[in-house]
């Protein structure tokens, strides 16, 4: 685990520091490829790093959010944005779709996805990741022209988890509490997953009782989970 001392160190690299530069590079040229694109960012600590990159490229670039009922309780979400509306003056649009909780099913992500006039957007996943993002990632590039005409860009793909911690302390980025709590490996997400609920809820739970409340109080089965 990475700790800020060790963070600062890593980010005097030289090796660090041309993988930047690279990135602003890759970023630069995406841009002058699309015509309309926006920032897909969650505020987790990849996105957070590709949001600031993309920011220096392109200062009123559109940041899209998609959020559910329990998102601004899970984490200091309200928070973390309100400091990135405030740094660079942007608005984040937060598209609120129904999750498993309230009835909804994952077409309300791609719903939204398709209904925008959008042609192109950037996404803050890394090939570190997962076995299913290293695999994407391989197979189709950083740049990738999906099946509706929209392009995907990945500009972190090769970045590792030092790297992004480097980059947000360096830069002293605002991180979301379970980072501070579990440490920059720890994985956020802006909702209660499908899968395994209880780890999720019995997390919040211990982390912040009050959230935790307020999450019942919205959701009354989701103490079932704890």
């Amino acid at each position: 685990m990475m700790d800020e001392r060790s963070a600062l160190l890593y980010a005097k690299l030289n090796s660090f520091n041309s993988l930047v530069s690279k990135t602003k590079s890759f970023i630069r040229w995406s841009l002058q490829q699309v015509d309309r694109p926006y920032v897909a960012c969650s505020f987790g600590k990849d996105s957070s790093v590709m949001l600031h990159l993309v920011l220096e490229a392109k200062p009123n670039i559109q940041i899209k959010m998609l959020a559910k009922a329990e998102t601004h309780l899970i984490d200091d979400y309200d928070d973390v944005i309100k400091w990135w509306e405030t740094k660079f003056s942007c608005e984040v649009e937060r598209i609120t779709y129904k999750g498993w909780m309230e009835g909804g099913t994952k077409k309300g992500i791609a719903n939204n996805m398709k209904a925008d006039d959008n042609d192109a957007f950037f996404v803050g996943i890394r090939r570190e990741e997962s076995v299913a993002r290293r695999i994407t990632l391989s197979k189709f590039g950083k740049f990738y022209r999906m099946k509706d005409g929209k392009v995907r860009i990945a500009p972190l793909s090769i970045w590792s988890v030092d790297d992004i911690a480097a980059y947000l302390v360096s830069r002293e980025l605002p991180i979301l509490r379970a980072y501070q709590r579990e440490g920059f490996e720890a994985r956020t997400t802006t909702s209660i997953p499908s899968k395994f609920p209880h780890e999720a809820i019995s997390r919040l739970k211990d982390a912040d009782v009050s959230a935790y409340n307020k999450l019942v109080s919205t959701f009354p089965d989701a103490k079932y989970f704890t």
